[in-house]
């Protein structure tokens, strides 16, 4: 019976310390947009930006910090391959603080190099949006990253430079040929 009421006066005691985190936690009210981004045939070798925007709905300011996570490959699209780099992606600054009511807009940079295994790939990454907070636990929100590149082209030649060079050959064959033939006419 004793050992009950300390197990009973131990429960008491852990959810005195971690209820009040949980609720504190939970507090910070902010939503994220968009809360999915579609990249699409973006070549290897360019950049492309676009806007998170930050709403704080609460009336203290906060800070807020971006990262990226690799999602498990369970939680990924179907036909979407984890990320390859991280440091593809960059964030116009990695900590900003948003006023009371009001909504702050942070650029996100991919950018994908320039090499041909990297054609025709379909990634999916998170971008996480943390609420700082000194409670034990902190909100944190993510904007899943689509990222497709444009398929693999192969080196096709140039059709005006293929026709100025046969233009070019036709023209001085001609004119050898007429100017041999003037040359060798007697008289």
């Amino acid at each position: 019976m004793i050992r009950h009421i300390k197990l009973a006066g131990l429960i008491i005691a852990l959810l005195a310390i971690f209820l009040p985190s949980f609720t504190l936690a939970q507090d910070v009210n902010f939503s994220v947009s968009p809360a999915e981004v579609h990249i699409d045939d973006l070549p290897p070798g360019e950049t492309a930006e676009f806007e998170l925007t930050i709403h704080n709905k609460e009336e203290p300011a906060h800070n807020f910090t971006f990262t990226t996570f690799q999602p498990p490959e369970e939680e990924r699209r179907e036909g979407r391959a984890e990320f390859p780099d991280d440091s593809w992606i960059s964030f116009s600054s990695p900590k900003i603080e948003v006023a009371a009511k009001s909504e702050a807009n942070v650029t996100v940079t991919v950018a994908i190099p320039r090499e041909q295994k990297l054609s025709g790939e379909e990634w999916e990454i998170w971008l996480g949006v943390t609420a700082e907070s000194r409670d034990l636990l902190a909100v944190r929100l993510y904007a899943r990253l689509l990222v497709s590149t444009t398929p693999a082209v192969g080196v096709r030649p140039n059709a005006g430079l293929v026709a100025g060079i046969v233009v070019g050959i036709v023209l001085l064959g001609c004119g050898s040929y007429y100017y041999f033939r003037r040359r060798t006419r007697p008289g």
